[in-house]
């Protein structure tokens, strides 16, 4: 990521955020949503160390540290002004704007959320990449991104203040770029299907995870 474009939207990111989504699209709710189906595709895996890849405002944080409690969590953004907000959010998160001071394989998960779109397209295998040696010999990588195929989510996004000189990128075109960074991929499936009035329909997810119609899509990888 060439520049820190989100300083401008730190302070105010929540409030645009919710001008920009129906209310109906809950984005609180989504964004448990992933960490929940993350958790869920580690199992009992142990995860004693988290970097939240393009962490913002510390969105994300409360429903890390919801499900990964004993977790150490670290953030990290090119965005300074994001990370000041994110620190008032969790105190005892580790942030970072600099790539090279995070420790080198050492993070059991990273968890990257809607931020691979925002990365010029030169730059994204280079970022998945540098991912791959932050992640320790047994670490894997959970990257969300907007499905392209959906609808609704092309049309927020096209709406988005944020996303203006973003590009969407397909699951396919994710998995390509997974496999050049030399990552293994584990799964990968589309989700978010079911908005919060429908929450109780969330156990079917695995059984859709094929049919490019849900909000996002996810990539789960390893070393």
């Amino acid at each position: 990521m060439s520049k820190p474009e989100f300083d401008q939207y730190a302070e105010q990111y929540d409030e645009i955020l919710a001008s920009s989504v129906p209310e109906s699209l809950n984005e609180s709710y989504f964004a448990e949503y992933k960490i929940a189906l993350t958790a869920s595709r580690l199992g009992s895996k142990k995860v004693e160390h988290i970097l939240d890849f393009g962490c913002g405002a510390g969105r994300s944080f409360s429903h890390i540290t919801n499900y990964f409690a004993n977790a150490e969590l670290w953030g990290y953004d090119l965005s300074s002004k994001s990370l000041e907000v994110a620190a008032q959010r969790t105190p005892a998160a580790q942030l970072s704007s600099d790539w090279d001071t995070l420790p080198s394989a050492h993070f059991d998960l990273i968890v990257a959320a809607n931020v691979f779109h925002h990365i010029p397209l030169k730059e994204r295998v280079a970022a998945l990449e540098g991912c791959y040696d932050v992640l320790n010999q047994h670490g894997q990588l959970f990257l969300f991104e907007h499905n392209p195929y959906n609808p609704a989510t092309r049309w927020v996004f096209e709406k988005c203040p944020f996303d203006v000189n973003a590009e969407m990128l397909s699951l396919k075109e994710t998995v390509k770029l997974a496999q050049q960074a030399q990552f293994r991929i584990v799964r990968a499936g589309y989700t978010l299907f079911f908005p919060q009035p429908l929450a109780f329909l969330r156990k079917l997810e695995p059984l859709l995870e094929w049919l490019p119609l849900g909000a996002q899509y996810y990539v789960q990888m390893a070393k």
